[in-house]
Formats: C-alpha cells, sequence, structure tokens
C-alpha cells in the first residue's frame, strides 16, 4: 500500500527534527549561557590587541548563536510538517477503511 511508505518517512521525519530541535536548542543554551557569563564578568584592564581579538570572536558567537536559533525554528517547522503529514496519512487511512467497509 502506498500510505506505509508516506508514514514511515513522516514518522522517520519527526526524529530528526526532534533530534535537530534537541541539538539546536542545546546549542542555543550554551551560547547564552557564554554571553550571560561575559557580561557578569568583572571589570579588568584589557589591552588593544586583546580588544580586537575580543571584538573578532565576539561576532563569530553572535552568528553563531542567530545559526543556532534559525536551526531551532526550521527544526520546529519540519517537524509540524512532518506532524501534519502523519495525520494526514492516518485521516486517509480511516477513510480508506470507511469506503472498504460499504463494499
Amino acid at each position: 500500500m502506498l500510505l506505509k511508505p508516506l508514514l514511515q518517512s513522516a514518522e522517520a521525519g519527526i526524529a530528526d527534527a526532534s533530534s535537530q530541535l534537541d541539538r539546536s536548542a542545546a546549542q542555543v543554551t550554551r551560547l547564552a549561557g557564554a554571553f550571560s557569563a561575559a557580561e557578569s564578568a568583572a571589570t579588568v584592564n584589557i589591552s588593544a590587541e586583546a580588544r580586537g581579538a575580543a571584538s573578532a570572536q565576539d561576532g563569530e558567537t553572535h552568528g553563531d548563536l542567530e545559526g543556532a536559533i534559525v536551526d531551532t525554528r526550521i527544526a520546529k517547522y519540519a517537524f509540524i510538517a512532518n506532524l501534519r503529514t502523519l495525520q494526514t496519512g492516518d485521516e486517509l487511512a480511516k477513510e480508506l477503511n470507511k469506503l472498504g467497509q460499504k463494499r
């Protein structure tokens, strides 16, 4: 039956999206923790060379955090899309069963 591969694909998509969501959420948590730790650090004197290196690294961290947030949203929407596919497949199976019983 054509419905079985569709449902298996949706189930695999849900599992993949869930794994991606877990990974990107952990990355967001890790990167956000790095920002809050930096904000609560004591005031120190930093050389010009260190400031330049920190600025370059800070930009990379912001990019990483933004990317992790985007990945989290993508995983969320992939999960929802696969869930809707699974729900539609279930509805289709119920309708096919009804049609089979009427014969």
